[in-house]
């Protein structure tokens, strides 16, 4: 009798090692504080920010909030997108003002300050595409964007590069951030 509740037990223990490690989200790769490496990014125009930090915190089976800081002598600008990796898409609430990903151009937020969004992770894990879809105020009015940004982690998971492309940006290459991990 001993042996046989000692089995079960252990098929319990097994059954249930099996289901946590499946059910490990796949934002977790991607986890962690990155910081950007303006030597090696690429058409990105920084506008004096001392620097760029991305936060990328899972929050459940495939979702994940995604928070950049720009910082520049003026100002600390933190805007965060709420992203469901396959899944359905999300909105996300900018704060009002300049957005850093503009650079040197004078683009804020439209004043609803949503930000509509959509993940898809590509086959292999390491990489996905997230387009986002919000409104900014420009000197002729607003203007709808649509970016799409391709995040690649490293094979060491230590570099993630980010390339961006958006309807606005008629002229130019892709603007390509690379980040390293610091946490």
């Amino acid at each position: 009798m001993k042996r046989h509740i000692s089995f079960v037990l252990m098929i319990v223990i097994a059954f249930l090692l099996v289901v946590s490690v499946s059910s490990v989200s796949s934002a977790q790769g991607f986890a962690g504080t990155w910081n950007i490496d303006k030597t090696q990014s690429k058409h990105a125009d920084f506008f004096d920010e001392a620097g760029i930090i991305i936060r990328i915190i899972p929050n459940g089976n495939n979702r994940m909030t995604i928070e950049q800081v720009a910082t520049s002598e003026y100002a600390e600008i933190t805007t965060t997108t709420n992203v469901v990796l396959n899944g359905s898409e999300t909105t996300s609430v900018w704060p009002s003002g300049d957005l850093p990903i503009f650079g040197y151009e004078a683009v804020a937020i439209g004043s609803d300050q949503t930000v509509k969004s959509k993940a898809v992770q590509g086959s292999d894990k390491s990489s996905f595409d997230l387009t986002s879809y919000f409104t900014v105020v420009v000197s002729q009015g607003t203007y709808k964007i649509v970016l799409h940004s391709h995040y690649q982690l490293s094979s060491d998971g230590k570099t993630l590069t980010v390339t961006n492309t958006r309807n606005s940006r008629k002229q130019g290459e892709p603007v390509v951030y690379i980040l390293h991990r610091i946490d």
